[in-house]
């Protein structure tokens, strides 16, 4: 009895220093870390993912393996608001604005390479489908054109880089919704210096989703996410 009295008053404050010393840890690394901030996001494309995943040799699962895998490009640019390391994992985490809890994902991340010819004009983040559909940027459309209304609207968009994972409405065009909370563009990296933006689907533009409020950080074992 006397030697369990004892194994208690050790445990005790042996627990109190290590849980001290995690919550000293969780503080400080919270408040070191690098936080990007996402504004707008350009759609990942079968072509820039066949480039990026030849140029780092990442393995595949399958041809819609970039559709349906949590993945991020970042462009080069941004290298110096993150320190989030190349194919290593991030938390992406929307702000929501309508004081609902927040929406968290674990993500892959690779660097756009500076020197990448075409996609090195890419300024903002780049977003796979399945993270576009999980923060509600976006929802396929079928036989469902007389339910969009009020919070979607009806986009175009070219079929040249794309799976065929939307609506078709010819052979130049698919067809899906966004987020009446969004704006869009269409981005061609071909057309000038550094690329243009145009207002209308082009065969090689790719749309990208503008007034996003998502922050990237880190996935470490420091951050513990709740359920």
């Amino acid at each position: 009895m006397d030697i369990f009295k004892i194994l208690i008053e050790i445990a005790i404050p042996v627990f109190a220093i290590i849980a001290g010393v995690w919550a000293f840890f969780k503080i400080f690394h919270r408040f070191k870390s690098k936080f990007l901030f996402i504004t707008n996001s350009q759609i990942l494309h079968k072509t820039i993912w066949k480039d990026i995943s030849e140029h780092y040799k990442i393995k595949q699962n399958g041809e819609q393996d970039h559709s349906f895998r949590p993945l991020v490009l970042l462009p080069h640019s941004l290298k110096k608001y993150s320190t989030i390391k190349n194919g290593k994992k991030a938390i992406l985490e929307s702000i929501s604005q309508n004081k609902e809890n927040n929406l968290k994902i674990v993500a892959e991340v690779y660097w756009i390479p500076e020197d990448m010819e075409l996609w090195n004009k890419i300024i903002h983040p780049v977003f796979s489908l399945v993270l576009r559909r999980y923060f509600g940027m976006e929802r396929p459309m079928y036989q469902d054109e007389e339910s969009i209304r009020g919070d979607w609207q009806i986009v175009k968009h070219s079929i040249k880089h794309l799976d065929p994972l939307h609506r078709h409405l010819d052979d130049f065009l698919l067809q899906w919704a966004v987020s009446d909370s969004y704006t869009y563009r269409y981005f061609e990296p071909k057309n000038g210096e550094k690329g243009s933006y145009v207002s209308e689907p082009v065969p090689d533009g790719f749309i990208e989703y503008c007034g996003l409020s998502i922050i990237l950080r880190n996935h470490s074992f420091f951050n513990i996410e709740k359920d």
